[in-house]
C-alpha cells in the first residue's frame, strides 16, 4: 500500500513540473513566425538553453528571454533547435532544450508575410477584443 502511494505521488510530481514556466512581461504578445519574414527588421539572433520537460516551456522561456532583452522585437523564427543530455541529473529533466531564433522588429506583427510559399503566407494572431462604451473605445 505504502508503495503505491509512493508510486502516486512521485506521478503526481512530475506531471507537476510540467507547464512550469509562464509568460512574463507581455511575452505572450510575440508572434512566433514559421519562416523568414518579408517586410522585417532583423535585430538580433539569440541562443536559449533550459532544463524543462515539455517543448512549449522551452518556446516560452525563449520569449520570455526576448522580451528581457529590452529591445523593440516583436516577432521571431526559431532557425534550429535540439536538445542535449544533462548529465548527472538524479531528479529532473535528462534533456535540455536549446533553440535558436532570429529576432525581427515588424511593421505589422498580427499579419507578416514570411519567405515561405513565396511570401504569400501570412501569420495571424488573435488580438486583444476592443472594449466600447458609450461611443469611445479602448
Amino acid at each position: 500500500m505504502k508503495k503505491i502511494f509512493a508510486l502516486l505521488f512521485v506521478t503526481l510530481s512530475l506531471v507537476a513540473c510540467s507547464g512550469m514556466i509562464k509568460n512574463e512581461n507581455g511575452s505572450q504578445y510575440l508572434v512566433q513566425l514559421d519562416a523568414e519574414p518579408i517586410g522585417c527588421t532583423f535585430l538580433y539572433k539569440l541562443e536559449s538553453e533550459v532544463s524543462v520537460y515539455d517543448s512549449d516551456d522551452a518556446r516560452r522561456y525563449l520569449e520570455n528571454r526576448i522580451v528581457d532583452q529590452g529591445r523593440t522585437g516583436n516577432a521571431y523564427w526559431i532557425t534550429s533547435q535540439r536538445t542535449k543530455p544533462n548529465e548527472w541529473v538524479i531528479f529532473g529533466p535528462e534533456r535540455a532544450f536549446v533553440l535558436v531564433a532570429n529576432v525581427y522588429d515588424c511593421p505589422h506583427p498580427n499579419s507578416v508575410r514570411t519567405a515561405r510559399d513565396g511570401g504569400s503566407a501570412t501569420v495571424s494572431v488573435p488580438t486583444i477584443p476592443v472594449q466600447c462604451t458609450y461611443g469611445t473605445c479602448n
